[in-house]
């Protein structure tokens, strides 16, 4: 037993920098998640509030009230709370790409706005949907992976309602 415990003491020095790699892996991952499925739930919240005061049609000024109210109320603060329960700091930023697509959609031609709102939700909500479910198959056990399943189904249904206003 003394003989083999250099070995195995050997053993576990070369299979700890492994198990602190995948940790790192799996944080890095983790983070990457959250960053870019905040930034893209805070492009949906301020296309939202852009299509509130400028939406023309009646459709557009409630669908954004409910993206709003969803946004801010319980996916956003959920959101929050998986994230910091991970370790993480959630920041509120939108990446560049969003914050393009959100000055590009807040330089619309007025009689365009309508449709270019749906387009950019209907692109966002599908984008976000994918990201939350390729997640909740691939990611390890954890507080952003029980959000990604509790609301998915949420954005489904917001996801086909904007396919319904937008133009074909």
């Amino acid at each position: 037993m003394l003989r083999s415990l250099p070995r195995i003491l050997a053993l576990v020095l070369l299979l700890l920098p492994l198990g602190v790699t995948q940790a790192a892996s799996q944080q890095d991952e983790k983070r990457a998640f959250a960053e870019r499925l905040t930034s893209l739930s805070n492009f949906v919240l301020k296309s939202a509030e852009v299509a509130a005061s400028r939406g023309q049609e009646q459709s557009v000024k409630s669908f954004a009230e409910t993206v709003r109210t969803e946004m801010q109320q319980r996916f956003g603060v959920e959101l929050v709370e998986a994230i910091e329960q991970e370790g993480l700091d959630p920041s509120p930023e939108l990446s560049q790409e969003y914050q393009n697509k959100l000055q590009a959609l807040g330089n619309a031609a007025q009689n365009q706005f309508d449709n270019a709102y749906f387009s950019a939700q209907v692109l966002a909500l599908e984008s976000m949907i994918e990201l939350m479910a390729n997640y909740q198959e691939t990611a390890g056990e954890g507080a952003l992976k029980t959000f990604a399943g509790m609301h998915v189904g949420g954005l489904r249904t917001l996801y086909i309602r904007a396919q319904e206003f937008s133009a074909p």
